[in-house]
């Protein structure tokens, strides 16, 4: 470290009156200057520089020393040294007289001067210091916790310092209205999508789980839209057994309540709840669509992503000798995977559309419907052109017969197995709108079949899966109005003169008829006059031109040739020419352009400036993907940084005392407005130190409200505060969802850690830009002023005795053209010493 002449406290200088002569008997007196003599004014008159410019430019004196410390002797004078000032005035002087008397010369008015720089030294200093810790903190694997550590103490100490004049309440309002503008980001302040830790605390272990907490968060969505509470049944379903299929078992009653719940209507008949989209329900969508393509791309591993030329048929799209349903319990049955649910993305969603725009052959779209089995898929029996597949077998069939005689289908009870994900809440959606319905007359009639509203249920889900998932339904749709003719007329037949039927068909035609059935009204376009009175065979009819109507869809209305709604509909879409246009107009939708002799595949084919649409879609979709975790995070920050939640999740305590402080108030030292207040109010307050009513720091600590209340869930002091804002010191890492862990994960981001540290490096640049330019400044004009041509000496005496040496000199230094200053210099050596001490120094 520099050797400074001056004490730093010392602000000015002054003259000092004449130090006497010590006495002394024999003496020699030369008044003849001598080369030996010479060398000596020419040594001791080097350490008088500082106060001569100090005093004759009115310059401040630590400024002064502190720059002539760093100059070589020989470029400020005319003696031959390398040593610099400071060392060579060390080597010539006793410095520590020395520096007592140029203290009490520093202090006369006439060598006191303010340092002009010293407000931009200052704040360019104070700024390079936070700027510099600042850079330390930062690289471009994130946030440094030791630097982090470091810089925040640097905050603390210049929030501290700045006493009142940097209060919270200065900014705290501000940070509220601003946050009430964008209060939409609050619902990022979480991470949207679940993280593999988060699965496990909520219970999930395989994919069997994750397919029920994902189905919980959509239950989730609907229960806060509609307004549920828990006096109504609001949605708390927690993930156990999931192992076994009483998960299953216990998802499908949950659910099927809520739902009851959700369509109930009071005594007017009027809905008990409506849908009303709120903020709160977001975050359950998102984690509802992230779990959602998790559980998916648990089946875009290699082992199960069959190149289509190995299919076989719809039911083998997974594997060539496990059916869908087989791979489906065996991905039930897998621990969720960490490496692929913490890479946050959405590729298994993704892959439908990317399994669209596949660019292999697959002329039967089996690459392409693989999600919609694993959304949708029911039964194991979905091979094109199966003659099972109808009414009779999957839903219900009635015989004659004088006694009650029915066969109910195979989808009485397809809720609870490892089928399409979405096909037990289809089926607790549909049970719990019959629950609501289903009474008396029509009770009686479901009773008397055999059925439950959750076998009802079951099978309508079963119906809108099988449509969902993409499979040959020609079949069913073919035979349904003369399966359910054949069913109903049983039915009507049942019992002794057909007694036990009419108790079915008097309640099933009120119903038909109130539907304009057998009416003038019919939704039946034949003539009246052939079903008039005749609900059922109405009905039945309109059902039938309705399953030709969207069996037989003209491909273009200049063709003859037609296809059917209901045979690989999803295949027929990508791969056939013209169906997108044709089911389109068959609900009175027209495109502006002619697609009658183009699929979907040929659109996504066609080529603009050399590269195809489905190429672009697939790198919009891909780049989507890639930089929503940076939105998320951008929001997320934005959401802690505008956050409000502090004062009310975490209790305040003083050191020493028990209870908790009653107020935030105490906290912050001002009553905040409508009481709320932001969080950087409060760390920002914690910051400065809180004090007592004498003046005096408290020590604060905090603990979170939802803690067992022990002493060791205490954080205390600095690290309170800087627990608020994420640091977690102890642990060296960042808590989840907190100002510093946000800022951490943008800049593990190439682009927004260049962003960020953007500012800093020009912040640098200017910090950097200023102090030069004050240093260069200086130089500049100090250069000048120590110029050795403006220092000239003249010998005055010389006296030497037994016990010391006494040296008296004047030093001139030119101020400006014709004017000169003239100092006497007396200084002395005692024989016992090898250094000199300064007798006296004064201008004339």
């Amino acid at each position: 470290m520099k050797k400074i002449l001056l004490s730093l406290s010392a602000l000015t200088i002054g003259a000092t009156p004449t130090v006497s002569l010590l006495n002394v008997g024999q003496k020699q007196v030369i008044t003849q200057v001598t080369s030996e003599i010479q060398k000596k004014i020419d040594e001791t008159s080097v350490l008088f520089k500082a106060p001569i410019i100090t005093n004759a430019q009115k310059q401040n004196a630590d400024v002064t020393t502190n720059w002539l410390n760093d100059q070589k002797v020989s470029d400020i004078s005319n003696i031959n040294s390398a040593l610099s000032y400071a060392n060579f005035n060390a080597e010539k002087y006793d410095m520590k007289s020395v520096e007592k008397t140029l203290n009490k010369i520093y202090k006369d008015k006439d060598y006191k001067y303010k340092n002009e720089d010293a407000t931009s030294e200052l704040i360019f200093g104070a700024a390079d210091k936070g700027v510099s810790l600042l850079e330390n903190s930062i690289d471009d694997d994130g946030l440094k916790v030791e630097g982090v550590n470091e810089f925040l103490n640097w905050i603390s100490y210049v929030s501290f310092s700045s006493g009142g004049s940097l209060k919270a309440d200065k900014f705290d309002s501000s940070i509220l209205k601003f946050a009430d503008k964008i209060s939409f980001v609050k619902m990022f302040k979480h991470y949207p999508a679940p993280t593999y830790s988060q699965l496990w605390s909520e219970g999930v272990r395989t994919y069997r789980g994750l397919k029920f907490y994902t189905l919980s968060n959509f239950n989730s969505f609907m229960s806060v839209n509609y307004g549920l509470t828990s006096e109504t049944g609001a949605w708390n379903f927690k993930i156990q057994d999931e192992g076994s299929s009483n998960i299953a078992r216990n998802f499908f009653n949950a659910s099927s309540a809520m739902y009851k719940e959700i369509f109930s209507k009071d005594d007017q008949k009027v809905s008990k709840h409506e849908f009303k989209f709120t903020s709160d329900s977001v975050v359950y969508l998102l984690n509802f669509i992230y779990s959602l393509s998790y559980y998916i791309d648990a089946f875009n591993q290699p082992e199960y992503m069959l190149d289509p030329s190995m299919v076989t048929d719809q039911n083998h799209l997974f594997s060539p000798y496990k059916t869908n349903l087989e791979i489906m319990n065996e991905v039930y049955n897998k621990n969720i995977s960490k490496e692929n649910i913490d890479k946050r993305r959405l590729n298994g969603i993704l892959s439908i559309f990317y399994d669209i725009m596949y660019k292999g052959s697959d002329p039967n779209g089996y690459r392409s419907s693989r999600v919609l089995k694993i959304l949708f898929q029911v039964d194991d029996d979905i091979t094109d052109g199966n003659t099972k597949m109808d009414l009779n077998q999957k839903v219900l069939k009635a015989n004659k017969s004088l006694i009650v005689s029915v066969n109910v289908g195979e989808w009485k009870n397809n809720t609870t197995g490892p089928n399409g994900i979405f096909n037990i809440l289809f089926a607790s959606l549909a049970k719990g709108f019959l629950d609501n319905q289903v009474s008396g007359t029509i009770g009686a009639l479901l009773s008397l079949l055999g059925l439950s509203t959750e076998n009802l249920g079951s099978i309508i889900a079963g119906v809108i899966s099988s449509i969902l998932s993409g499979i040959d339904m020609n079949h069913f749709f073919a035979t349904l109005s003369s399966q359910l003719n054949t069913t109903l007329k049983n039915m009507y037949s049942w019992g002794p003169f057909g007694w036990i039927g009419k108790q079915i068909k008097g309640p099933l035609e009120e119903q038909l008829t109130n539907m304009g059935f057998g009416a003038d009204n019919s939704p039946n376009k034949k003539p009246t006059g052939n079903f008039k009175n005749k609900p059922t065979d109405d009905f039945i009819d309109y059902l039938d031109q309705m399953m030709k109507k969207f069996s037989n869809i003209k491909v273009n209305e200049n063709s003859t040739e037609t296809w059917s709604l209901f045979d690989n509909l999803f295949n027929q879409l990508l791969n056939e020419k013209g169906r997108l246009q044709s089911i389109l107009k068959l609900f009175n939708v027209n495109l502006p352009v002619d697609m009658s002799n183009k699929s979907v595949k040929d659109i996504f084919r066609i080529n603009v400036l050399g590269i195809s649409i489905g190429d672009v879609l697939t790198l919009i979709l891909k780049g989507f993907d890639s930089s929503l975790p940076l939105f998320y995070k951008i929001l997320g920050l934005l959401a802690t940084v505008t956050g409000s939640d502090i004062s009310n999740e975490y209790d305040f305590f003083i050191k020493g005392q028990e209870e908790p402080l009653s107020s935030i108030d105490e906290v912050l030292g001002y009553t905040p407005t409508d009481g709320r207040t932001s969080d950087l109010a409060v760390i920002w307050s914690m910051m400065k130190f809180v004090k007592d009513d004498n003046g005096k720091n408290k020590v604060l600590g905090i603990r979170p409200k939802n803690s067992n209340n022990t002493e060791e869930e205490k954080i205390w002091g600095h690290k309170a505060w800087k627990y608020l804002l994420g640091l977690n010191y102890d642990d060296k890492s960042y808590n989840q969802d907190s100002i510093l862990f946000y800022v951490n994960e943008l800049l593990t981001n190439g682009l927004t850690s260049k962003i960020i540290q953007w500012p800093v490096k020009m912040t640098r640049k200017y910090i950097d830009y200023n102090l030069s330019d004050i240093t260069f400044n200086r130089n500049k004009k100090m250069n000048y002023w120590a110029n050795k041509d403006l220092f000239s000496t003249q010998f005055v005496s010389y006296q030497e005795d037994s016990k010391q040496e006494v040296l008296n000199y004047k030093i001139m230094y030119k101020v400006k053209k014709d004017v000169y200053y003239t100092y006497n210099v007396s200084v002395y050596k005692e024989n016992t010493s090898s250094k000199y001490k300064i007798n006296s120094f004064n201008r004339i």
